[in-house]
């Protein structure tokens, strides 16, 4: 199943929620500047409470008209910073606003924010730490830190902060979203879904709960539901790419492929861009022949993200089925120099190589899938075949028995097992699997055909 895509209660909403913070500091701004105006008045005298004497005064620690406004100032422009991406200018100028030593909770969530964006998370974290400690009731504070610990893979914490956010602000949706992210990715999707529906109980029109309950039931194999909630997300929000991508992906396992297709061609509408939905609907061009489609989508998420393994090995197999198999084991290869640990890749170049005769280089590459995964059946089978081209039965057979203990109940992997030693002029060692395979799958006329052709090879008649 594909990886389903989340959005909201990581960086990106977080920068939205420091900015909703602007009008809260101007108003604690001009309070103050008000009570710093305010004089006492003693025996008909009016005494201010200057620099030379504070006595009779209010609290002396109380900021300035000019430091409140210079505060501001560097407020103000460290948001516009952080909106138009310069994200170390953002930093200096929260920094300059923390150093006059005011409303320095909600500075140190804004620059918190920005040294995440630089990817500087040491320094978000202390921050956010920095900022709940000052103003123990800021929820915003929990919440921007619980979902930095999502993506320090720190789930447990997350969720601690996400549930103290939930305490002190009992509405907040992004509260609520953000826990449920990080209780889907736990597999707790029980209380996950439950996260998301209160989310949108509470706020019906916020698209982010919506596709985030669609991938807690993608992720369960509840198609049907998660379409529903991707819909329902873009119905909400148009222009939202991810509820169009992950509701492809929903189509995808049910076999809609046409649907599929047009949902990631929206996601690409509004982001022609997006790697992620050329490399799905390239995958789904291959599946349909469509490879020359297929081959161009494959090519364009290359070039925008040149370290996407996933797109060579893919582009790798289109090429492999229009027959150009030097240019799909240049693909392979280039998939496996971005990820040495990429099995599948392996495999997949050494059926290229044994397609090309070069059955030597095949057996080499299964052998490495193999390592890597003992488990992974397609290598074992592959280097059977290889090995009966190369003369020598009695280790294919050694590997397809392994296929047959990885997968005892297949009736395919029998069969093929069948084909490769039949075809190889082995046909008394195929018979036992041909039959394997009319047993476990007795309306497959397919295995029925090849167990008569067999027998009849033999002299014998089932």
């Amino acid at each position: 199943m594909m990886r389903s895509v989340d959005h909201g209660g990581r960086l990106g909403s977080n920068v939205c929620i420091v900015f909703g913070w602007a009008s809260a500091f101007a108003v604690l701004a001009l309070v103050a500047t008000a009570q710093a105006r305010e004089s006492s008045d003693i025996g008909g005298a009016t005494r201010s409470c200057g620099v030379e004497s504070s006595v009779g005064c209010g609290n002396p620690e109380q900021p300035s008209e000019r430091e409140l406004i210079e505060q501001f100032g560097h407020w103000e422009k460290g948001k516009a910073h952080l909106k138009q991406g310069r994200f170390k200018e953002a930093v200096e100028a929260f920094t300059s606003a923390i150093q006059i030593g005011h409303n320095a909770g909600v500075l140190y969530l804004a620059r918190g924010n920005a040294y995440r964006q630089l990817g500087q998370l040491d320094m978000a974290l202390s921050d956010y730490s920095d900022a709940i400690r000052i103003e123990p009731y800021l929820s915003n504070g929990y919440i921007s830190r619980g979902s930095l610990y999502r993506e320090i893979n720190k789930p447990e914490l997350a969720i601690s902060d996400y549930d103290e956010a939930i305490r002190l602000d009992p509405g907040s949706v992004f509260s609520y979203n953000g826990r449920g992210n990080v209780k889907r990715e736990l597999g707790q999707y029980e209380g996950a879904i439950a996260d998301y529906s209160e989310a949108i109980r509470l706020n019906p029109k916020y698209a982010f709960a919506f596709n985030g309950r669609g991938n807690a039931y993608q992720e369960q194999g509840e198609f049907d539901l998660a379409i529903l909630d991707y819909t329902k997300a873009i119905e909400v929000q148009p222009n939202y790419q991810l509820p169009y991508l992950n509701r492809g992906n929903a189509q995808r396992e049910l076999g809609r492929r046409e649907n599929a297709i047009s949902d990631y061609s929206e996601a690409l509408r509004i982001n022609p861009n997006s790697v992620s939905a050329l490399n799905n609907r390239g995958n789904l061009y291959r599946e349909l022949g469509e490879l020359a489609l297929a081959v161009s989508d494959f090519s364009r998420a290359i070039e925008l993200s040149s370290t996407f393994a996933f797109a060579f090995n893919n582009r790798g197999r289109a090429y492999r089925e229009q027959g150009k198999l030097q240019l799909a084991i240049a693909d392979y290869s280039q998939a496996i120099n971005l990820d040495s640990s990429y099995i599948v890749a392996y495999n997949n170049r050494g059926n290229a190589y044994l397609q090309d005769g070069q059955v030597t280089l095949a057996i080499a590459d299964y052998d490495q899938a193999i390592g890597l995964d003992p488990g992974f059946v397609e290598a074992f089978m592959a280097r059977g075949m290889a090995m009966l081209q190369l003369g020598s039965p009695a280790s294919a057979k050694a590997d397809f028995e392994q296929v047959v203990k990885l997968q005892p109940s297949n009736a395919t992997y029998h069969r093929r097992i069948a084909e490769s030693l039949f075809s190889g002029g082995h046909a008394a060692e195929a018979l036992p699997y041909a039959r394997k395979a009319v047993e476990l799958d007795g309306a497959d006329q397919s295995s029925a055909r090849l167990l008569s052709e067999i027998l009849a090879s033999m002299g014998e008649v089932d």
